[in-house]
Protein backbone atom coordinates (compact mmCIF):
# COMPACT_ATOMS: atom_id res chain seq x y z
CA UNK A 1 0.00 0.00 0.00
CA UNK A 2 1.41 3.39 -0.99
CA UNK A 3 1.96 6.09 1.59
CA UNK A 4 -0.88 8.18 0.13
CA UNK A 5 -3.37 5.31 0.30
CA UNK A 6 -2.28 4.50 3.84
CA UNK A 7 -2.77 8.13 4.84
CA UNK A 8 -6.25 8.14 3.31
CA UNK A 9 -7.15 4.89 5.08
CA UNK A 10 -5.98 6.28 8.43
CA UNK A 11 -7.93 9.51 7.85
CA UNK A 12 -11.07 7.56 6.99
CA UNK A 13 -10.70 5.33 10.05
CA UNK A 14 -10.18 8.41 12.24
CA UNK A 15 -13.34 9.99 10.87
CA UNK A 16 -15.41 6.88 11.62
CA UNK A 17 -13.86 6.62 15.09
CA UNK A 18 -14.79 10.24 15.88
CA UNK A 19 -18.34 9.65 14.64
CA UNK A 20 -18.75 6.56 16.83
CA UNK A 21 -17.20 8.42 19.75
CA UNK A 22 -19.75 11.24 19.44
CA UNK A 23 -22.51 8.65 19.07
CA UNK A 24 -21.37 6.88 22.26
CA UNK A 25 -21.16 10.21 24.12
CA UNK A 26 -24.73 11.09 23.13
CA UNK A 27 -26.15 7.75 24.27
CA UNK A 28 -24.02 6.71 27.25
CA UNK A 29 -23.04 10.08 28.72
CA UNK A 30 -25.94 12.35 27.79
CA UNK A 31 -28.42 9.50 28.21
CA UNK A 32 -30.37 9.89 24.98
CA UNK A 33 -33.38 7.56 24.96
CA UNK A 34 -32.80 4.36 22.90
CA UNK A 35 -35.98 4.88 20.92
CA UNK A 36 -34.49 8.15 19.66
CA UNK A 37 -30.85 7.10 19.34
CA UNK A 38 -29.80 3.56 20.34
CA UNK A 39 -26.28 2.93 21.60
CA UNK A 40 -23.56 1.79 19.17
CA UNK A 41 -23.24 -1.58 20.88
CA UNK A 42 -26.99 -2.19 20.49
CA UNK A 43 -26.81 -1.50 16.77
CA UNK A 44 -23.73 -3.73 16.50
CA UNK A 45 -25.63 -6.58 18.18
CA UNK A 46 -28.54 -6.05 15.78
CA UNK A 47 -26.14 -6.24 12.84
CA UNK A 48 -24.75 -9.56 14.06
CA UNK A 49 -28.26 -10.96 14.37
CA UNK A 50 -29.24 -9.69 10.91
CA UNK A 51 -26.10 -11.19 9.38
CA UNK A 52 -27.47 -14.69 9.95
CA UNK A 53 -31.09 -13.84 9.16
CA UNK A 54 -32.12 -15.36 5.79
CA UNK A 55 -34.95 -12.86 5.30
CA UNK A 56 -32.55 -9.93 5.71
CA UNK A 57 -30.12 -11.46 3.23
CA UNK A 58 -33.08 -11.76 0.87
CA UNK A 59 -33.78 -8.04 1.37
CA UNK A 60 -30.18 -7.24 0.43
CA UNK A 61 -30.27 -9.44 -2.67
CA UNK A 62 -33.59 -7.93 -3.73
CA UNK A 63 -32.19 -4.39 -3.55
CA UNK A 64 -28.98 -5.36 -5.36
CA UNK A 65 -30.91 -7.19 -8.10
CA UNK A 66 -33.14 -4.18 -8.69
CA UNK A 67 -30.05 -1.96 -8.68
CA UNK A 68 -28.29 -4.11 -11.29
CA UNK A 69 -31.31 -4.26 -13.58
CA UNK A 70 -31.91 -0.53 -13.43
CA UNK A 71 -28.23 0.30 -13.90
CA UNK A 72 -27.87 -1.85 -17.01
CA UNK A 73 -30.97 -0.30 -18.56
CA UNK A 74 -30.28 3.27 -17.47
CA UNK A 75 -26.58 3.32 -18.38
CA UNK A 76 -27.12 1.75 -21.80
CA UNK A 77 -29.94 4.14 -22.64
CA UNK A 78 -28.02 7.10 -21.21
CA UNK A 79 -24.95 6.38 -23.35
CA UNK A 80 -27.11 6.10 -26.48
CA UNK A 81 -28.86 9.39 -25.69
CA UNK A 82 -25.51 11.04 -24.95
CA UNK A 83 -24.07 9.89 -28.28
CA UNK A 84 -27.14 11.22 -30.08
CA UNK A 85 -26.85 14.57 -28.29
CA UNK A 86 -23.18 14.92 -29.22
CA UNK A 87 -23.11 13.45 -32.73
CA UNK A 88 -26.48 14.07 -34.40
CA UNK A 89 -27.84 17.59 -34.69
CA UNK A 90 -31.41 16.65 -35.58
CA UNK A 91 -31.68 14.09 -32.79
CA UNK A 92 -30.06 16.55 -30.38
CA UNK A 93 -32.62 19.20 -31.27
CA UNK A 94 -35.37 16.69 -30.47
CA UNK A 95 -33.84 15.11 -27.37
CA UNK A 96 -32.22 18.06 -25.58
CA UNK A 97 -35.47 19.76 -24.44
CA UNK A 98 -36.78 16.42 -23.19
CA UNK A 99 -33.59 15.63 -21.30
CA UNK A 100 -33.41 19.09 -19.76
CA UNK A 101 -37.05 18.86 -18.67
CA UNK A 102 -37.21 15.34 -17.28
CA UNK A 103 -33.86 15.35 -15.49
CA UNK A 104 -35.24 17.80 -12.93
CA UNK A 105 -38.07 15.47 -11.96
CA UNK A 106 -36.94 13.71 -8.78
CA UNK A 107 -37.06 9.92 -9.28
CA UNK A 108 -38.79 9.42 -5.93
CA UNK A 109 -41.72 11.53 -7.14
CA UNK A 110 -42.42 8.84 -9.74
CA UNK A 111 -42.92 6.09 -7.15
CA UNK A 112 -46.70 6.59 -6.61
CA UNK A 113 -47.22 6.49 -10.37
CA UNK A 114 -44.95 3.47 -10.73
CA UNK A 115 -46.97 1.64 -8.07
CA UNK A 116 -50.10 2.27 -10.17
CA UNK A 117 -48.35 1.02 -13.31
CA UNK A 118 -46.48 -2.01 -11.97
CA UNK A 119 -47.91 -2.65 -8.49
CA UNK A 120 -45.28 -3.93 -6.05
CA UNK A 121 -43.38 -5.90 -8.70
CA UNK A 122 -39.58 -5.43 -8.89
CA UNK A 123 -39.89 -4.00 -12.42
CA UNK A 124 -41.23 -0.80 -10.86
CA UNK A 125 -38.07 -0.30 -8.80
CA UNK A 126 -35.93 -1.15 -11.82
CA UNK A 127 -37.76 1.57 -13.76
CA UNK A 128 -37.10 4.14 -11.01
CA UNK A 129 -33.41 3.19 -10.85
CA UNK A 130 -33.04 3.43 -14.62
CA UNK A 131 -34.71 6.84 -14.56
CA UNK A 132 -32.38 8.00 -11.79
CA UNK A 133 -29.20 7.28 -13.73
CA UNK A 134 -30.15 7.69 -17.41
CA UNK A 135 -29.81 11.47 -17.46
CA UNK A 136 -26.55 11.43 -15.49
CA UNK A 137 -25.04 9.10 -18.09
CA UNK A 138 -26.55 11.00 -21.02
CA UNK A 139 -25.15 14.39 -20.01
CA UNK A 140 -21.73 13.00 -19.07
CA UNK A 141 -21.52 11.02 -22.31
CA UNK A 142 -22.42 14.07 -24.40
CA UNK A 143 -19.89 16.22 -22.53
CA UNK A 144 -17.17 13.56 -22.86
CA UNK A 145 -17.66 13.21 -26.59
CA UNK A 146 -17.72 16.98 -27.00
CA UNK A 147 -14.28 17.20 -25.35
CA UNK A 148 -12.61 14.77 -27.79
CA UNK A 149 -9.92 16.37 -29.95
CA UNK A 150 -11.45 16.96 -33.42
CA UNK A 151 -8.10 16.05 -34.98
CA UNK A 152 -8.42 12.55 -33.52
CA UNK A 153 -11.82 12.08 -35.12
CA UNK A 154 -10.59 13.52 -38.41
CA UNK A 155 -7.60 11.18 -38.45
CA UNK A 156 -9.81 8.18 -37.72
CA UNK A 157 -12.18 9.17 -40.51
CA UNK A 158 -9.30 9.51 -42.95
CA UNK A 159 -8.24 5.97 -42.03
CA UNK A 160 -11.64 4.71 -43.10
CA UNK A 161 -13.42 4.46 -39.78
CA UNK A 162 -17.03 5.53 -39.64
CA UNK A 163 -20.38 4.75 -38.09
CA UNK A 164 -20.33 2.12 -35.36
CA UNK A 165 -16.65 1.33 -35.92
CA UNK A 166 -15.71 4.95 -35.24
CA UNK A 167 -17.95 5.02 -32.19
CA UNK A 168 -16.69 1.77 -30.65
CA UNK A 169 -13.01 2.00 -31.57
CA UNK A 170 -12.30 5.72 -31.20
CA UNK A 171 -15.07 7.83 -29.65
CA UNK A 172 -16.02 5.73 -26.61
CA UNK A 173 -12.42 4.79 -25.69
CA UNK A 174 -11.38 8.44 -25.92
CA UNK A 175 -14.33 9.45 -23.76
CA UNK A 176 -13.77 6.68 -21.22
CA UNK A 177 -12.45 8.77 -18.27
CA UNK A 178 -15.47 11.09 -18.29
CA UNK A 179 -17.79 8.14 -18.94
CA UNK A 180 -16.48 6.39 -15.84
CA UNK A 181 -17.05 9.56 -13.83
CA UNK A 182 -20.62 9.58 -15.07
CA UNK A 183 -20.97 5.90 -14.24
CA UNK A 184 -19.78 6.48 -10.67
CA UNK A 185 -22.35 9.24 -10.24
CA UNK A 186 -25.01 7.02 -11.81
CA UNK A 187 -24.27 4.17 -9.39
CA UNK A 188 -24.66 6.52 -6.42
CA UNK A 189 -27.93 7.94 -7.76
CA UNK A 190 -29.22 4.46 -8.56
CA UNK A 191 -28.48 3.09 -5.07
CA UNK A 192 -30.28 6.00 -3.42
CA UNK A 193 -33.20 5.58 -5.83
CA UNK A 194 -33.69 1.85 -5.27
CA UNK A 195 -33.76 2.20 -1.48
CA UNK A 196 -36.08 5.22 -1.65
CA UNK A 197 -38.43 3.44 -4.05
CA UNK A 198 -38.68 0.51 -1.63
CA UNK A 199 -39.96 2.83 1.09
CA UNK A 200 -43.31 3.11 -0.66
CA UNK A 201 -43.95 0.23 -3.03
CA UNK A 202 -42.13 -3.03 -2.28
CA UNK A 203 -42.57 -6.44 -0.75
CA UNK A 204 -38.88 -6.87 0.07
CA UNK A 205 -35.64 -4.88 0.05
CA UNK A 206 -33.63 -2.72 2.41
CA UNK A 207 -35.99 0.22 2.09
CA UNK A 208 -38.95 -1.99 3.01
CA UNK A 209 -36.96 -3.41 5.94
CA UNK A 210 -36.41 0.09 7.35
CA UNK A 211 -40.06 1.10 6.89
CA UNK A 212 -41.22 -2.06 8.66
CA UNK A 213 -38.81 -1.48 11.54
CA UNK A 214 -39.80 2.18 11.83
CA UNK A 215 -43.50 1.30 12.01
CA UNK A 216 -42.72 -0.79 15.10
CA UNK A 217 -40.49 1.93 16.63
CA UNK A 218 -37.53 -0.45 16.37
CA UNK A 219 -34.95 2.29 16.03
CA UNK A 220 -32.06 -0.13 16.52
CA UNK A 221 -33.20 -2.12 13.47
CA UNK A 222 -33.63 1.10 11.48
CA UNK A 223 -30.07 2.20 12.22
CA UNK A 224 -28.72 -1.28 11.49
CA UNK A 225 -30.44 -1.16 8.10
CA UNK A 226 -29.02 2.32 7.48
CA UNK A 227 -25.54 1.05 8.34
CA UNK A 228 -25.87 -1.79 5.82
CA UNK A 229 -27.08 0.64 3.14
CA UNK A 230 -24.07 2.87 3.81
CA UNK A 231 -21.58 0.00 3.73
CA UNK A 232 -22.98 -1.35 0.46
CA UNK A 233 -22.92 2.15 -1.04
CA UNK A 234 -19.29 2.57 0.02
CA UNK A 235 -18.42 -0.84 -1.45
CA UNK A 236 -20.07 0.07 -4.76
CA UNK A 237 -18.19 3.37 -4.90
CA UNK A 238 -14.85 1.68 -4.17
CA UNK A 239 -15.55 -0.97 -6.80
CA UNK A 240 -16.22 1.65 -9.47
CA UNK A 241 -13.10 3.59 -8.41
CA UNK A 242 -11.02 0.40 -8.74
CA UNK A 243 -12.53 -0.26 -12.18
CA UNK A 244 -11.72 3.30 -13.19
CA UNK A 245 -8.08 2.92 -12.14
CA UNK A 246 -7.72 -0.35 -14.06
CA UNK A 247 -9.34 0.92 -17.27
CA UNK A 248 -7.56 4.28 -17.32
CA UNK A 249 -4.23 2.54 -16.71
CA UNK A 250 -5.01 0.25 -19.63
CA UNK A 251 -5.93 3.24 -21.79
CA UNK A 252 -2.57 4.86 -21.07
CA UNK A 253 -0.63 1.69 -21.88
CA UNK A 254 -2.65 1.15 -25.08
CA UNK A 255 -2.09 4.72 -26.22
CA UNK A 256 -5.75 5.73 -26.25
Amino acid sequence: MSALRLQRAVSAATGFALLIGLWWFATDVLGTRPVILPAPEAVARALFVLAVDPSFRNDIMTSLTELAGGLVLGVALGVLIGVALARHRLLAAFLEPLVESFRFIVPFSLVPLVVVWFGLAPIGKIFVVAYACVFVMALNTAAAIGEIDPLLLKAATMLGLGGWRLLLRVILPAAMPRLLTGFQLAVAAAWVAVVAAEYVGAQAGLGMFIVTAQSGLETTQVMAGMAVIGVIGLALSLAVSALRRVLIRYEASAGW
